[in-house]
C-alpha cells in the first residue's frame, strides 16, 4: 500500500466510525434517496459499507465503478459476471438501483461545433455517433441485471444556438424510443449544462415535443444553475413536474460547486415543492463539490450532511 492509498484508507475508516452517530439513527425521511456512488469512491464496497449506513440510504445510482483495477463506465465495460456481482453487493446491502447512468447522446451531433472545443468534442471517437443505439441496448441489458428500468441519457454536446438544432435533437430522441420500448426501459434525459437541454425552459420544450412518457426528465437544479437560469422557482415553474423520473442534487455558487445548502440554490423551496406534489420517484446526491484536500469521500459526507439539514428544515 502506497502513501496515498494509506491516507485514503485511514480517512475512510475514520469516517466509517461516525456511522454510529450518523443521521440514520436520528432522522427518518420520506424520500427514495441515494447517491451516485463513484462521487464517494469508485469502490462500491467502500461506499456500501462505510457511507451508506451513516445515512440509512436504500437507493443507489451507478455510473462508474472500479472494474479490473480501473474506474470505468459500468454500462459499457462490465461483463455479465461483473454485473451479477454488483447486483449481489446491492442486494446484500439492502440497496436498490435507481438509475443506470450512460453517456448515450453525450457526444457531438454530426455537423455541429460544440461550445467545448476540446479535441474530444471536435474529433469524437470514430463511429461514436453510429454506436449510440447499440450502447443503449447494452445499457438496457445491464440495467435489467442490476434491477432498474431507468437509463440516463443526454441531448448532445451543447452548441452556441441549441434552438437551431432542436428538431434534430428531437428526431434522435424519437429514434431512441422504439429501442427503449423493445428493451423495456425508461429514458431519463438529464438537463446537463454541457448539453443542449440544460435549463427549465429547454426541458419544458423537449417534454412538449416528446409526449411519450417512456421519456422522462432527470431534473438537475445544479446544472440548470450552471446554465444561467434560477432553478427554483423560475425554472421549476416552466415544465411538467409529472414528467420527472429522477432528480440530481448538487449546489453551486458562482461557477464553483458547493455542499448542498451552502450555495445559491433554494433547496428548501425545492423540497417543499416536491413535498407538496408528493414526489415519489428517486433522488441522488451528485456531490461534484470537493473540499480543500480534494477528498471525495469527505466531500460527499459534507454535502450529504448539508442535504439532511435541508430535509430536516423541510
Amino acid at each position: 500500500m502506497n502513501r496515498r492509498e494509506f491516507n485514503r484508507a485511514a480517512a475512510v475508516s475514520a469516517l466509517g466510525l461516525a456511522t454510529r452517530t450518523g443521521w440514520a439513527e436520528t432522522f427518518d425521511y420520506p424520500w427514495k434517496l441515494g447517491i451516485i456512488t463513484d462521487e464517494v469512491d469508485p469502490d462500491l464496497t467502500v461506499v456500501l459499507e462505510k457511507f451508506y449506513p451513516k445515512y440509512g440510504l436504500k437507493w443507489a445510482e451507478i455510473r462508474n465503478l472500479k472494474l479490473d483495477g480501473k474506474s470505468r463506465y459500468v454500462y459499457k465495460t462490465a461483463t455479465p459476471e461483473q454485473l451479477k456481482e454488483i447486483r449481489k453487493q446491492l442486494d446484500d446491502a439492502g440497496v436498490q438501483l435507481s438509475v443506470l447512468d450512460t453517456a448515450v447522446y453525450k457526444v457531438p451531433l454530426p455537423g455541429t461545433r460544440p461550445l467545448a472545443e476540446g479535441a474530444g468534442e471536435l474529433n469524437p471517437a470514430e463511429g461514436e455517433f453510429q454506436k449510440q443505439m447499440d450502447d443503449l441496448k447494452r445499457a438496457a441489458e445491464a440495467a435489467h441485471t442490476l434491477g432498474t428500468e431507468k437509463v440516463r441519457i443526454f441531448t448532445f454536446s451543447r452548441v452556441s444556438d441549441p434552438n437551431a438544432i432542436f428538431d434534430r435533437i428531437i428526431d434522435q430522441l424519437q429514434k431512441a424510443l422504439p429501442v427503449a420500448k423493445e428493451n423495456g426501459i425508461i429514458l431519463v434525459v438529464e438537463n446537463e449544462h454541457s448539453c443542449n437541454v440544460a435549463t427549465g425552459a429547454e426541458s419544458a420544450r423537449m417534454l412538449r415535443a416528446v409526449p411519450d412518457r417512456r421519456l422522462m426528465l432527470n431534473w438537475d437544479p445544479g446544472n440548470c444553475y450552471m446554465a444561467g437560469e434560477q432553478p427554483y422557482p423560475k425554472a421549476w415553474d416552466q415544465f411538467d413536474h409529472s414528467r420527472i423520473g429522477h432528480i440530481h442534487l448538487k449546489d453551486a455558487k458562482g461557477k464553483k460547486w458547493q455542499p448542498v445548502g451552502a450555495g445559491d440554490i433554494d433547496f428548501v423551496g425545492q423540497f417543499k415543492a416536491l413535498k407538496d406534489m408528493k414526489y415519489s420517484n428517486t433522488l441522488s446526491l451528485e456531490t461534484h463539490y470537493r473540499n480543500a484536500e480534494r477528498n471525495a469521500f469527505a466531500s460527499s459526507v459534507e454535502s450529504m450532511d448539508g442535504l439532511f439539514k435541508v430535509l430536516k428544515e423541510v
